[in-house]
């Protein structure tokens, strides 16, 4: 069976990522079904018709996103239509549902322009959209391969924002290609830091190795700014055998990585360090430089953070360093801003200022300037404290100014990991 998916939008060929394939391809997968074809095209509606045909000839499922709002450029709903020959009628019941939205946000006479969205392929039914005016639609037609033959297909017409799109086809298009899904397909992602791609892949080969003629089980290894995701996924017709296997090899992977795994699935390093320190009801304050608060942001994006984060503070110029941290005038004309002392002072000043359990600071050289010899840039060094005990590490990145701030935000919350674990032992 083919399924096919189609991303409208001009938008999305002049630099606006897209990243309905990944979502989308992702979730298919975890049903062991695959896009046979993904295609971004322009809101132009001579384009758009010449792809639309061709997907409706060669798919069983077409997925269209994008071209549901109320304005001129968006042609998703007419063009369907005129490819399909189906009409469209005017729905009350959407339109009514607009007025709503619109007026729950203060607004009592929305344009005109929204009436559009009202506009409904006649047989499809309607996906409610919780998060947006655009309503989706999903649409069963007939499709005339010869005169003697007629195949039953699928069309989804779903919102382009992400936050629209995603929840409506979690909640619409998963069910109905359940109906599809020939085997169980179930997968384990384990999050890894603290180790280079080359080493995790060296360590799981073996295992890999091992079952490598098993088409039942594939394996992806996928780093990024410093973390590393395996995934592990298996198929079959037993839901308790394929449970068995992914825990026997979840097991083998952590006798080989062991706690250089820090989550599963849909944790995330700054909310596992959170957990930790809120089981433990113990607290964390930070100071930083080159990464200018990126740490604090990540440290308080998950609910709960008030519960053990206690404050931030980013020093980025000496002069606050030493008003705010009390980080001394000597120490950074010796050593300078970027030193294992300084960071070691960061450390002892953010502990006296907040009185938390845990501390970090950072220091270093994001560029694109500023790197010597002695001190290139991409240079960072990343201090933990607890109770007064305090560790700096020295660290090399590589990569833009974005890159060299996210790998060291990354590292300094393995670091605070880290300490943690050994608070436990």
């Amino acid at each position: 069976m083919n399924i096919e998916l189609i991303c409208s939008g001009s938008e999305l060929l002049t630099g606006k990522l897209n990243t309905h394939a990944g979502f989308i391809g992702g979730k298919l997968n975890d049903l062991g079904l695959n896009l046979s074809l993904v295609t971004t095209v322009a809101d132009r509606k001579k384009e758009f018709s010449a792809v639309l045909e061709d997907a409706v000839r060669r798919s069983s499922v077409i997925i269209v996103t994008g071209g549901l709002g109320p304005t001129f450029d968006d042609i998703t709903v007419e063009t369907v239509s005129e490819i399909l020959n189906v009409d469209t009628y005017k729905d009350e019941s959407v339109q009514k549902s607009i007025v709503q939205y619109f007026e729950k946000r203060g607004i009592s006479n929305p344009a005109q322009n929204n009436e559009r969205q009202a506009q409904i392929l006649k047989g499809a039914k309607v996906l409610e959209n919780r998060f947006g005016t655009a309503p989706g639609q999903m649409l069963h037609f007939q499709y005339n391969v010869d005169e003697n033959k007629k195949v039953r297909k699928t069309i989804f017409l779903l919102p382009g924002p992400p936050k629209e799109m995603c929840p409506m086809f979690e909640e619409n298009v998963i069910p109905f290609m359940k109906s599809y899904q020939a085997k169980i397909k179930k997968t384990l992602v384990l999050h890894i830091c603290g180790m280079a791609e080359s080493l995790v892949d060296e360590k799981i080969k073996p295992t890999i190795d091992y079952l490598a003629n098993n088409d039942d089980i594939e394996f992806a290894i996928l780093a990024h700014k410093y973390l590393i995701d395996v995934k592990v996924s298996v198929s079959g017709e037993n839901e308790l055998t394929i449970d068995d296997t992914i825990k026997n090899i979840n097991q083998e992977f952590i006798n080989v990585l062991g706690d250089n795994i820090y989550g599963y699935n849909s944790d995330t390093l700054e909310g596992v360090v959170q957990k930790m320190l809120i089981e433990k009801k113990q607290t964390v304050s930070v100071a930083e430089s080159c990464t200018g608060g990126m740490l604090a942001a990540k440290l308080t994006d998950t609910a709960g953070s008030s519960n053990c984060f206690k404050m931030s503070v980013v020093t980025y110029s000496n002069e606050s360093k030493m008003q705010l941290l009390d980080v001394k005038n000597e120490t950074l004309e010796k050593f300078g801003a970027v030193s294992v002392e300084t960071a070691k002072e960061m450390l002892d000043g953010i502990i006296n200022l907040s009185g938390a359990d845990f501390a970090v600071s950072i220091t270093g050289i994001a560029g694109p300037g500023g790197g010597t010899k002695d001190k290139p840039v991409g240079l960072v060094y990343i201090g933990t404290s607890f109770k007064g005990k305090n560790e700096v590490n020295k660290f090399l990145f590589l990569g833009t100014r974005q890159d060299i701030r996210e790998r060291a935000v990354n590292v300094a919350l393995d670091c605070l990991r880290r300490l943690i674990l050994k608070q436990q032992l």
